[in-house]
């Protein structure tokens, strides 16, 4: 009888190790299951993340450029009207390429575009920054609370006006590059947004809204054009 309860007990070991063995590689299993639904998660919220971080990046470096070559063109004036006495209406912004402000090279020490003048290199904006349309330089609105607000000739600004630049373009400009302040820019329904300036002030309409006012940099929704409009003081008055 003793060697039928030792091949009984062998037996029972074998299944008790064959248990034991079947719940460690179970748990094994469940392990590995669990650290890669871990490693999904974790891998998924870093994309979302990166995401959401490379896009504020790029709308922080676009509207840096936005604000660059009007900012140049400001210092030109600025520098123009000390040094040279010229008045405002005196500037011209003539360029190649366009006759809307008048012909390059006829008055080239006013010219801001020309060397002899402002000697600022005239841009098209760079690919990407915004539809294609080019620099609006205007003299037929004004900002409220930048300078006087007559609503008419006399306190008319002078701006740039870049029209067609993208929404979260124009959310970070009025948030002033605080990722955390983006808001929905205002809607405006303005005349004279297209009005070039030749060398007179006229007055067509008042850009109006909490959000730009009296900033020198700011960008709405022009309902007239149908596009987020970038708007710059090169001049207040």
């Amino acid at each position: 009888m003793g060697e039928p309860v030792g091949e009984f007990a062998a037996a029972e070991a074998l299944v008790k190790k064959s248990r034991s063995s079947g719940n460690v590689l179970v748990l094994i299993l469940l392990a590995i299951l669990l650290f890669a639904a871990l490693g999904y998660a974790v891998s998924n919220s870093i994309q979302n993340s990166g995401s959401g971080t490379v896009e504020s990046e790029k709308s922080k470096v676009t509207s840096a450029d936005l604000q660059q070559f009007p900012s140049i063109i400001a210092q030109a004036i600025t520098r123009l009207t000390i040094s040279r006495n010229l008045t405002l209406e005196d500037l011209s912004f003539a360029h190649d390429g366009s006759l809307a402000y008048g012909t390059f090279g006829t008055q080239p020490t006013r010219e801001v575009f020309n060397p002899q003048g402002g000697a600022v290199p005239y841009q098209l904006p760079p690919a990407g920054l915004n539809d294609g349309s080019e620099w609006i330089f205007n003299g037929a609105l004004e900002l409220e609370d930048m300078g006087t607000t007559a609503g008419d000739a006399t306190s008319s600004d002078l701006l740039a006006l870049l029209p067609g630049v993208s929404l979260a373009s124009c959310r970070m400009i009025n948030s002033g590059g605080n990722i955390n302040a983006l808001t929905t820019p205002p809607s405006l329904t303005l005349v004279g947004e297209n009005t070039p300036f030749t060398g007179s002030f006229t007055y067509a309409d008042t850009i109006s809204d909490a959000a730009l006012n009296g900033r020198t940099a700011g960008c709405y929704f022009s309902t007239a054009l149908n596009k987020y409009v970038y708007v710059h003081v090169l001049a207040s008055r």
